[in-house]
């Protein structure tokens, strides 16, 4: 079992604004009618690529994609039942690679210790562009992430022990609600950094936009016009991975332009006895098949607005394009054909969306080595 030092993932969300946006009103807490100005970042200059930012938990995807002409149809019997199935549905689109490409598929799976959690927050765009919506509303709030103010004073010394910020867009305009817009963050918890103790927990408050508790700053992104639709926050723990760089033993930064299709569901079966065939040679040519070339995997934490009687848990497949991530969407949505088709009796309460990565930054100067471990040198 590999130590692995996260990259960002963090997931996926956004920023609002209710007026044409100033920096000045820029995600303030429901509790607080005025915010300080947000300061200038902390960063001067790009981080160099250490050791540890090559142990991110990404990988490059490559640009030799097969023909499904190239592949054959995976039956039933060899995809198996119960938790091979399982497997197998939230792996690919059930086709075996040509054998010629077997040794570049990538297998088995590294392990993460208990350090950090990814919070990934998505809502649809009302009236605003992609574009617009990151100049006025979301760019203040990344040029300020870790100064301490952006959110106010309850939730920017959270925001600040973000290590990894992912941006996403579904590229859906004419969806109900305008197109979708995601950002992960990935925050460490107290295990990664006693000083990140209740960070995500704060952070999540801070993305409450309906109900008791919820933060204003969200109906203003409505009145502006900038948000379409309810948001959704999903959190979970950074459990383990597939998809390792061979030249590092670990996986790299997503790449522009990649899909990542992020499915969470309540597991019928036990996770135990799920890993390891998630994680199997079958599922690792399924994952090939589908242009899956990495994955991110772990349980849901408590905060989260998912809800379902069993466990929670959530698998963020990078596809090497978003065309890729949508196709094998359709296939988990539709549950109209083997081994989909026994979706019912495998998960509970299924939740999909599909975005393309736009940016994803590591913050390797806000990581204490010391409190996570740089995993090239604890293989």
């Amino acid at each position: 079992c590999r130590i692995c030092a996260l990259k960002t993932i963090t997931l996926l969300h956004t920023a609002r604004t209710i007026r044409p946006l100033h920096p000045s009103n820029m995600f303030a807490l429901a509790s607080q009618t005025t915010i300080a100005p947000i300061a200038a970042p902390l960063r001067a200059r790009k981080a160099p690529k250490t050791a540890l930012r090559r142990a991110a938990v990404r990988v490059n995807a490559s640009s030799d994609a097969k023909s499904d002409n190239d592949r054959a149809m995976f039956t039933r019997r060899q995809l198996g039942l119960g938790s091979a199935a399982l497997a197998s549905l939230m792996a690919t689109d059930m086709t075996v690679v040509n054998p010629a490409m077997a040794k570049k598929i990538i297998s088995g799976k590294q392990d993460c210790p208990d350090i950090a959690d990814m919070i990934c927050v998505y809502h649809g765009l009302g009236s605003y562009t992609y574009e617009k919506w990151y100049k006025e509303v979301f760019s203040p709030f990344e040029a300020g992430l870790h100064s301490g103010e952006v959110g106010g004073p309850e939730v920017g010394p959270a925001f600040a022990k973000v290590i990894n910020t992912t941006i996403l867009r579904g590229r859906n305009p004419e969806a109900e609600g305008g197109e979708t817009v995601a950002v992960f963050m990935i925050v460490p918890n107290e295990n990664g950094d006693p000083a990140a103790k209740g960070a995500r927990e704060a952070i999540q408050k801070f993305f409450v936009d309906t109900g008791p508790g919820a933060n204003p700053f969200w109906q203003e992104g409505r009145d502006a016009g900038w948000v379409g639709t309810d948001l959704t926050q999903l959190t979970y723990n950074l459990n383990f991975f597939r998809g390792a760089n061979p030249k590092t033993g670990y996986p790299d930064d997503w790449k522009k332009g990649s899909g990542v299709g992020l499915y969470t569901v309540g597991l019928k079966i036990p996770y135990e006895e799920w890993v390891p065939q998630f994680t199997s040679p079958e599922s690792d040519q399924l994952h090939d098949a589908a242009g899956i070339y990495s994955d991110i995997v772990g349980p849901q934490v408590k905060g989260s607005e998912f809800t379902s009687k069993y466990r929670g848990i959530t698998v963020a497949h990078v596809h090497k394009n978003l065309k890729q991530a949508q196709a094998f969407a359709d296939k988990f949505n539709a549950a109209d054909s083997p081994p989909f088709d026994q979706i019912k009796d495998l998960v509970d309460n299924p939740q999909v969306v599909v975005l393309e990565v736009v940016k994803d930054t590591f913050f390797p100067e806000y990581v204490n080595p010391k409190l996570i471990p740089n995993p090239l040198l604890n293989a």
